[in-house]
């Protein structure tokens, strides 16, 4: 019944809007009012699919996991707070005396191979969607009209994917907390949901089920009048002009749940951006400036699913969106631009106070409580029973604050649950390629949880008493622990300034040449602490862009060629957001001998980019061939060619390659943001109908 009333309500709305059209229908030959009423619509169906030509999967996902086909040896080790004098050391000579893990061996050790409990999945699509797009426009008059454009996409669901039913005969199942959506975690993916962590969709006119999502990207009324222009209601709004960079276009974050950033790129963020309930206004201030200004309601970038192709957040995490929870869900953004231009000079400025879209990630307690088992954990448990309970003053070798060990876990960010993290190779390699701090994480999850402290972990700063930490703990466990983590928003100033001119020279190819400077600050910009600490970084970026493109006409028997070039640095973060001094690090198995932390060559000074593309229509304009390429400085390319036709009668075909090369030079993948795609090699189809 419930999944009736989600399909219901999009109809309801689209039956109320007609009602109301046919009513003005009625009145608009009896009013003045309605004299120059008109109704126009156009809108497509088209089929996309990307298919797969790498033989490599989602690592993010639990099919596909790196580690899937691998045996990895762990030991467990005495925990260096179960020394039976650790209470008296301590004591006397204060913490970290107890000696570091990995001292002490303890007679428990295995090979556990993750393909054991996982079960391994191979896809040749990595995308297929049927979707279908109408846009309604309503004039009442002169001054006002209607417009609406709806959006449903379907998937048929052809992939061969993950179902946590498949691990519920290991260690009691998975389970995903009382924080999170267990549709999202507890059974097979679900394509299109984005559910907070009270199980509200954080966005409005949208309906969506595991494989279908309708949306209204714009609903709104405009008016219209002089040199004034107010739009209410659910839009979009696009200010800037680079492709696969946002200097000036930060008002919306971006829907990453279909084809995450791998469309075709010189549409750039048109089909992306997330749309805001919101108020606009734009006024012609002089017949040079414009003015244009925006509130409205708070609205996060949305990210893949849990074992959906194109996730980037690793499944052995389960997430707790606090968009609710947090308040969020009744925040404002805002802000305005200027905008100018005098002959070949142009310019333009911006203010935007608002909640960063992309948010910030951290430990939290898991809440789930399920106790350690096996000949370790019956070990750990006993100790921990041992302890007394309700000590005046607090020891973690003497003292427990929780009945029994599964309680301890609940108040930690770690639950003995499949689908976890089984080794500390698994654990270092998935750090670095996240960009975390493997060492500082564990750190972090131990010292701002007492339930971890209870349980006898203890904070370690090198490689080898980190991996024996882990490696003793996943035994515990039962096999593998998962790690809990709350996404949370934070208030942020952007101020933007740029700069254009449009080029006068004698030479054809000069003439023309459209330069833009865009530059932007944010002062104390919040970052994901590598280490997955509530401390979240605080550090003053900024973003420096140029572009340049021109219409340019190269061979007479052809229309002329769009070109566009790009070049960005960003001295903080990465194109995703993600801090810099995550950068540059590599897992156990790449560490040389003597490396006692984590990072190796760390990346030094700024994220640097580079994109160039083309459009060369032919002669009659039934074939158009492209390009856009990314260029990470760093050693990673993004290449893009791509081919479309148009027969006529309102059919096109489009067929592009995403070419992903995260190691094209350097010694580390991981100092560059094009390795975080890098299994993702495809060839996109899209098959259009317009009416």
């Amino acid at each position: 019944m419930k999944k009736s009333n989600i399909i219901k309500r999009p109809l309801f709305v689209c039956l109320a809007v007609c009602s109301a059209i046919s009513s003005a229908k009625v009145l608009a030959s009896d009013d003045d009012w309605f004299e120059d009423f008109n109704i126009s619509y156009n809108g497509f169906v088209r089929a996309e699919a990307a298919v797969s030509t790498s033989s490599d999967g989602n690592p993010n996902n639990q099919g596909s996991n790196y580690f899937n086909d691998q045996s990895i040896s762990r030991q467990a080790y005495l925990p260096p707070a179960l020394n039976p004098t650790s209470g008296l050391v301590t004591g006397l000579l204060g913490p970290g005396a107890l000696g570091a893990w990995g001292t002490v061996p303890l007679p428990f050790s295995d090979s556990i191979r993750r393909g054991d409990f996982i079960k391994t999945t191979d896809n040749d699509f990595n995308y297929t969607v049927l979707r279908t797009e109408i846009e309604l426009n309503v004039r009442f008059n002169y001054e006002m009209r209607f417009i609406a454009r709806v959006r449903a996409m379907f998937d048929p669901e052809i992939y061969d994917s993950f179902d946590a039913n498949d691990v519920s005969q290991f260690q009691g199942g998975l389970q995903s907390g009382p924080n999170a959506n267990p549709a999202l975690y507890e059974g097979t993916p679900s394509y299109f949901d984005y559910l907070a962590d009270q199980g509200g969709n954080p966005n409005p006119l949208e309906w969506t089920g595991k494989n279908y999502q309708i949306y209204f990207p714009t609903f709104l009324l405009e008016y219209a009048s002089g040199n004034l222009s107010l739009r209410a209601g659910n839009q979009q709004i696009a200010w800037g002009q680079a492709i696969f960079f946002r200097v000036f276009d930060t008002p919306n974050g971006l829907d990453l749940r279909r084809h995450s950033l791998l469309d075709r790129g010189l549409e750039e963020f048109s089909d992306k951006r997330v749309p805001m309930l919101s108020l606009r206004a734009t006024y012609q201030l002089t017949n040079d400036i414009l003015a244009d200004g925006y509130i409205g309601r708070f609205q996060p970038s949305v990210f893949g699913n849990p074992n959906t192709p194109y996730n980037i957040i690793p499944t052995q995490f389960t997430v707790n969106d606090t968009y609710e929870s947090g308040g969020y869900d009744d925040k404002l953004s805002g802000g305005f631009r200027l905008k100018g231009d005098y002959g070949q000079w142009g310019w333009q400025a911006s203010f935007v106070s608002k909640y960063a879209t992309e948010g910030t990630f951290n430990w939290a307690k898991s809440g789930v409580n399920k106790p350690l088992s096996g000949g370790i954990g019956a070990l750990i448990n006993t100790a921990y029973n041992a302890k007394l309970s309700g000590c005046l003053v607090y020891d973690p070798a003497l003292c427990r604050r929780y009945s029994d060990s599964g309680e301890a876990l609940a108040n930690s960010p770690f639950a003995a649950s499949p689908g976890g993290v089984y080794s500390a190779e698994e654990w270092f390699k998935y750090a670095a390629e996240s960009r975390l701090d493997a060492i500082g994480g564990l750190n972090a999850a131990i010292e701002e949880f007492d339930g971890s402290v209870d349980l006898y972990a203890s904070p370690d700063q090198t490689v080898a008493g980190t991996a024996a930490q882990l490696n003793t703990f996943f035994m515990a466990a039962g096999g593998s622990m998962r790690g809990t983590i709350e996404r949370r928003y934070h208030r942020e100033e952007d101020f933007a300034l740029g700069v254009s001119y449009v080029n006068e020279s004698d030479n054809n190819f000069l003439n023309q040449l459209i330069f833009n400077v865009e530059m932007q600050y944010t002062p104390n910009r919040t970052f994901t602490n590598p280490t997955l600490s509530r401390e979240v970084i605080e550090d003053d970026e900024y973003t420096l862009a140029l572009v340049v493109d021109k219409w340019h006409r190269f061979f007479k028997d052809l229309p002329g060629t769009y070109i566009v070039f790009q070049a960005l640095t960003k001295n903080r973060s990465d194109l995703v957001g993600r801090h810099l001094s995550g950068y540059g690090r590599v897992g156990l198995g790449e560490l040389s001998d003597g490396d006692t932390t984590t990072v190796k060559k760390e990346k030094s000074g700024n994220a640097n980019y580079i994109v160039f593309g083309f459009l060369q229509p032919t002669d009659n304009k039934i074939f158009e061939i492209e390009l856009a390429t990314l260029l990470d400085l760093d050693g990673g390319i993004l290449f893009q060619p791509g081919v479309r036709w148009n027969p006529g009668k309102g059919l096109t075909v489009e067929a592009f390659y995403n070419h992903i090369d995260g190691d094209l030079w350097g010694d580390n993948p991981n100092n560059n943001i094009i390795s975080t795609l890098d299994f993702a090699d495809e060839l996109s189809l899209r098959v259009t109908y317009q009416f």
